[in-house]
């Protein structure tokens, strides 16, 4: 079964994710570019999102409108730290989402082993849609982790990742063991370094967003 990829290549999404990919950009600029990837990421996926009817009346008469169905019923995994300005810009369009937290750390190659200090991830039910969010696909390593955790507290109606950069080793990777996820990024790059980083890809995001520790 072939993965089911998005890849959103809106014209202001691009200008985004070249400003981010540029070793130039300095912490702030890089952070909000992530901010608005986030924001534009959960825009495009609402598309995929069912809407119903509703009877509006404006102030010169009556009018049928729509609604987005199951805005309330998103679930978005946050995967420290990188995700953070990632998720931060999907609330823009995420509004009523419930949230779920995990410290996840990859381990050297070429194993890649996943350690797990934090995981707060709320009770999952058979009609929420689940949306992991993370601005880097790399191996797919961490992410299978996650989406492991996650179906331990329920099997939603749909199970969504949400990243700036994918390859498709980390995406075939996933969709291994969870064949009908739905992957939404703003670019697949070629491959992966010896340490598991996407080339060209934008570097480290959490050291990029947050500073890289001493």
């Amino acid at each position: 079964m072939k993965p089911r990829v998005t890849v959103v290549d809106h014209p202001m999404v691009m200008e985004q994710l070249t400003l981010a990919r540029d070793k130039r950009t300095n912490q702030v600029a890089f952070r909000k570019a992530i901010y608005r990837l986030g924001r534009f990421m959960a825009y495009e996926f609402l598309r995929t999102m069912e809407t119903q009817e509703t009877p509006v009346e404006s102030p010169l008469g009556e009018v049928t409108g729509r609604k987005i169905k199951g805005n309330d019923k998103i679930v978005i995994i946050l995967v420290l730290r990188a995700a953070i300005p990632f998720v931060e810009g999907m609330y823009k369009n995420f509004p009523m989402a419930r949230t779920g937290v995990i410290s996840a750390w990859r381990g050297e190659p070429p194993r890649f082993p996943i350690e797990v200090n934090y995981a707060k991830i709320p009770v999952i039910r058979k009609d929420d849609v689940v949306v992991i969010a993370d601005p880097m696909l790399a191996t797919g390593h961490t992410l299978l982790e996650v989406a492991k955790r996650v179906a331990k507290q329920g099997k939603p109606k749909r199970l969504a990742f949400l990243s700036v950069i994918a390859t498709m080793q980390g995406i075939n990777y996933v969709a291994k063991v969870f064949p009908r996820a739905e992957f939404y990024t703003c670019a697949v790059d070629p491959g992966l370094d010896e340490h598991g980083y996407i080339v060209p890809g934008l570097g480290d995001a959490g050291d990029r967003a947050f500073g890289a520790p001493h």
